[in-house]
């Protein structure tokens, strides 16, 4: 008998199927060439990592609608080279991704830092069906899931960085984030270099510490990191 996960995905797949549309899929050569173009380079096994994740994400998008980009390109760029643009801006060892989606960016990320334990927050179903499918299709043991708001997440040991795309208005973003962490702990976000400058000053407790453009030319947005001091 079909265990739950496995019912819903043969459903995926012959939804999929039904579709009839051309899906773009990518090899660790069509990673290993994008990312020499960049300032990041990745390790041959990380690279099939990545290529098959890009993979699954185009795959499954056709259908849970997981990112808005859905050509090879765009997918490559924002959803891989901008991602691992936070690689140089992690802090310790365990991270959260909160308001993680199709796992942006945790699980490029967590393909190429397997030192680091990463925490992906969604609460939305089809996305936490989607994280686990790739978790256990790739065999990510530095990967925990949590089917949750991040707010609702139960309180732990403190989170050393806090990974968020723009997923709330600055102050809100902070209220539900800061529970997650402790003096010393930082809260690293992509966003638009606009939006950075909310943060300065916004509360005692998070100070501003940088504000640097992502991408060719800064075109994919900032990305702004605070610390919290108190």
């Amino acid at each position: 008998m079909l265990s739950t996960s496995a019912v819903a995905s043969c459903a995926l797949a012959q939804r999929i199927n039904d579709a009839g549309v051309a899906t773009p899929s990518f090899s660790s050569a069509d990673v290993e060439n994008r990312l020499a173009g960049s300032e990041f380079a990745a390790a041959r096994e990380h690279a099939e990592q990545l290529a098959a994740f890009l993979s699954l994400l185009a795959k499954w998008n056709r259908v849970y609608n997981l990112t808005g980009f859905r050509d090879a390109r765009r997918l490559l760029d924002r959803n891989l080279v901008e991602c691992l643009s936070l690689g140089s801006w992690l802090k310790g060892v365990r991270i959260a991704d909160v308001g993680t989606g199709a796992g942006l960016p945790g699980l490029p990320l967590a393909i190429t830092e397997p030192g680091r334990h990463f925490t992906l927050i969604e609460s939305r179903a089809k996305r936490i069906h989607f994280l686990r499918h790739v978790v256990g299709e790739l065999g990510l043991a530095n990967v925990d899931i949590a089917h949750c708001r991040a707010e609702d997440l139960p309180m732990g040991p403190a989170f050393d960085t806090v990974l968020a795309r723009a997923v709330a208005a600055p102050l809100e973003l902070l209220t539900i984030t800061r529970h997650l962490t402790a003096p010393g702990s930082i809260l690293t976000l992509l966003t638009s270099a606009e939006k950075g400058e909310e943060f300065r000053e916004l509360t005692p407790d998070f100070e501003l510490q940088q504000i640097q453009a992502v991408g060719p030319d800064g075109n994919f947005g900032a990305v702004v990191l605070l610390e919290r001091t108190r």
